[in-house]
């Protein structure tokens, strides 16, 4: 490392720190370029506004740099957050939050994290419980929707809709509808395969099964593979789970191919993309001009 970079990257720890203690104590702090400043100290204190999202004030204007990360961070979350990595997806909403100066991207991102609860809440919790223990959160959301000022009147009646129909689709899990409750069995699983909890993925694939049960044995009395891969499923849960003591447990398919074969299945159990419709009603799409 030259002497140059090593002092430019000193220089920005110690603004940092700075900044974030400013911060710490409530303060608003701004990075300012003075006009006698060398080109070695404008390069620090632009770096150092868009590490730490503090403004840069720059003679009568005042830039953000880091406006883009910020856009970017937040059209991650919502990717994330519609592919249920719910962890990830909180981390970019959070990162784009700290580094957000505009104020309409600023709503769209405190818009977007109660999204991101309500939906999490919806898929993790039991389909008798979620409008009991969730209803009062869909109108507090609905309700919030409504001081996002900057949004157009067009943006917040398109997620108004959204939150309306989850909260549709949250009554029809209470109303035990099967075909969304096996989607909801299914983001669950797929979210186990995500964090590498492969028996809780075999545990959510084996509850559809039983939710589709009569369906999924008629089908396998005719299909081999499908015939012992149920079979396998069964003693493998009895096995991992301490139910039974079985040896010589034949080699299990991964989770992954099992599900696959569970989506091919109930593609034409349902007559649906079943994968492409479970995630079209678990998901929030970002709200898109003359859509």
């Amino acid at each position: 490392m030259s002497d140059l970079q090593k002092k430019i990257q000193d220089s920005v720890k110690e603004n940092i720190e700075i900044i974030e203690s400013e911060r710490y104590n409530s303060k608003d702090p701004i990075v300012t370029i003075n006009k006698d400043d060398s080109p070695e100290q404008i390069m620090i204190k632009l770096i150092t506004s868009e590490r730490t999202g503090a403004p840069l004030k720059f003679g009568k204007e005042t830039l953000n740099p880091a406006e883009d990360l910020a856009k970017r961070n937040y059209n991650n979350g919502i990717r994330t957050l519609n592919s249920w990595q719910f962890r990830t997806s909180d981390k970019y909403f959070s990162d784009a939050a700290k580094t957000a100066r505009d104020l309409q991207l600023q709503q769209q991102i405190n818009l977007y994290k109660q999204l991101h609860n309500l939906l999490k809440s919806v898929i993790q919790t039991s389909p008798e419980r979620i409008v009991k223990s969730k209803g009062a959160f869909f109108d507090e959301v609905v309700k919030l929707i409504s001081k996002y000022d900057k949004l157009s009147a067009a943006e917040q009646n398109y997620y108004r809709k959204q939150v309306d129909s989850l909260y549709e689709l949250a009554h029809q899990l209470k109303g035990e509808e099967k075909e969304i409750r096996t989607q909801q069995l299914l983001a669950k699983c797929s979210i186990a395969l995500y964090n590498q909890e492969y028996l809780a993925a075999y545990i959510w694939l084996y509850k559809i099964y039983l939710l589709n049960k009569e369906t999924f044995d008629t089908i396998a009395s005719g299909d081999e593979i499908l015939r012992k891969a149920l079979k396998m499923l069964h003693q493998y849960l009895e096995a991992e789970t301490g139910l039974k003591d079985i040896e010589d447990l034949p080699t299990m398919a991964s989770a992954f191919d099992l599900q696959t074969i569970f989506i091919d299945h109930l593609s034409i159990i349902y007559d649906v993309e079943f994968m492409v419709e479970t995630k079209e009603k678990f998901s929030f799409p970002v709200y898109r001009e003359n859509q």
